[in-house]
């Protein structure tokens, strides 16, 4: 039998049946239209705003013929660009910031090759250099912000009804099914959810790969459903483990002419978030990526450089401050050294403001708790902020650390963790950083028990194995955030 979610119409459920204005199927086309019509536009306006023609009110003299080239070549390029790489694709316009970032790259590639063009086919001297230079530079602000806006949009479109998704049903395992993804999450998957079929409980059958009566029955009951309803879509969560089963259900939906997707189980999941890799004719899955190429490790450097050059000017102040408050406060140095473990497991040493009473740097070390007592009283405002880590930015411009990586411990927990923790020396595959993925994520502070420092290593694995730029970019604004809404002590 289904369980009690199969007999439930979502429709139904959340009451009127909202009218749909456009189907989603047509959206890819309306957006592409979209583009086209705001390139041709914006090189027509550029070009008539920077003529001196247009200055002196002789429009009727004006030749609309050279951006209006420029326009359609640009339109087309970005395009296909936009198209071969799959992101015109509602589902991923519905991502603001991933989506904003593509058209970003994207128009990148798309000037080049306008400007490739121009200069193969000799045509510069009757393009005007200031339109053309101007229209690029407002590409790169106002495409990505019309994307923004668009899938900002879609998103509200979809939520209100104003777009129709493809009617789809969902057939799997009860315990699969409750895992599945949300009404609101199938809606901007261009889904639109029917009906789940579930099969109650755990099936006796499934160590033969056989499907008992029951499930059988919730088949038909599915597969006559679809059909009624005319269903474009059939969605199957079960687990992976029993491939006969699978195949038994698979054998069965071929009855009905439509797509069916499986969803990988947990198992199945955590493997594929991994990056996926040609390996002669198969594919095969990096579950451990290689070291940073020469170019990430210049593109990383840039960036340490960068932010913490700019930080070292700018807070000179904050330092001296920071200094005379320390000495005023408690005896001993301004700055607390400490030997860690850096990249390949290299020993350096890391600064930081001294925040407590003692030194410590031995075998055996005690972390900070909360109320601890060796903490100095401006010690305690120090790293409530993260203040007492800003010297750090010394041994980022020294080579030693980058502005994002795992944190660096105490080589006394090291030795400890690591015959813990399996994998926690590949931490050291890239240099610690000031903040990571961890702590931007709120993982801060002591680690009293052995699952929270498990935690931490579990998202320092994952930010080395997902590596990028835009990734180091947005864990240390993330870390801004975090900041302020949480306290470390």
């Amino acid at each position: 039998m289904s369980t009690s979610t199969d007999n439930m119409r979502v429709d139904e459920a959340h009451g009127p049946v909202r009218r749909a204005v456009i189907d989603y199927a047509t959206m890819p086309s309306l957006l592409i239209f979209c583009d086209a019509v705001f390139m041709l536009t914006l090189s027509i306006l550029v070009d008539l705003a920077s003529t001196s023609r247009a200055a002196t009110g002789t429009l009727s003299a004006f030749d609309f013929t050279r951006p209006l080239g420029i326009g359609i070549l640009s339109a087309v390029t970005f395009v296909l660009i936009t198209t071969l790489r799959g992101h015109y694709k509602p589902w991923h316009m519905a991502r603001a910031t991933e989506h904003v970032r593509a058209a970003f790259v994207n128009w990148t590639f798309t000037i080049f090759f306008v400007a490739t063009v121009i200069f193969c086919l000799k045509v510069g001297d009757d393009t005007s250099r200031l339109s053309t230079g101007i229209f690029a530079a407002l590409g790169f602000i106002t495409v990505p912000s019309s994307h923004w806006a668009m899938g900002l949009w879609l998103r509200r479109a979809v939520e209100s009804g104003a777009v129709r998704g493809r009617p789809s049903i969902l057939i799997g395992d009860a315990s699969q099914l409750d895992h599945v993804f949300p009404m609101e999450i199938l809606e901007r998957l261009g889904l639109r959810e029917m009906r789940r079929f579930g099969f109650a409980g755990v099936p006796a059958s499934m160590a033969s790969g056989s499907l008992s009566s029951d499930e059988l029955e919730t088949l038909k009951s599915a597969i006559q459903f679809a059909r009624q309803q005319r269903i474009e879509e059939i969605i199957v969560a079960m687990p992976w483990s029993s491939l006969e089963r699978l195949d038994a259900v698979r054998a069965r939906l071929r009855a009905l002419p439509v797509p069916v997707k499986l969803l990988p189980d947990e198992v199945v999941h955590e493997l594929l978030d991994a990056p996926r890799v040609d390996f002669g004719s198969s594919v095969a899955i990096e579950v451990q990526r290689a070291p940073l190429s020469c170019i990430e490790l210049a593109q990383k450097r840039v960036l340490d450089i960068a932010v913490s050059g700019i930080a070292l000017t700018l807070l000179l102040p904050l330092f001296a401050i920071i200094a005379v408050c320390i000495k005023l406060d408690s005896k001993g140095p301004v700055i607390f050294r400490q030997r860690r473990n850096g990249f390949g497991g290299r020993e350096f040493t890391i600064y930081k403001f001294r925040s407590m009473s003692v030194m410590e740097d031995g075998a055996n070390l005690t972390q900070v708790q909360r109320n601890d007592k060796r903490v100095t009283r401006v010690g305690r405002f120090l790293r409530t902020t993260s203040l007492d880590e800003l010297p750090q930015v010394l041994n980022v411009l020294l080579g030693h650390m980058s502005i994002v990586g795992p944190r660096p411990h105490a080589i006394a927990h090291d030795d400890e963790y690591s015959k813990l923790i399996a994998g926690y020396a590949f931490r050291h595959h890239v240099k610690p950083g000031i903040t990571g993925w961890a702590q931007a994520n709120g993982l801060r502070g002591e680690t009293s028990e052995i699952s929270l420092m498990e935690r931490r290593i579990e998202m320092d694995l994952w930010y080395i194995n997902n590596w990028s730029i835009w990734l180091d970019i947005k864990i240390i604004l993330r870390t801004f955030i975090e900041v302020f809404r949480n306290d470390a002590y």
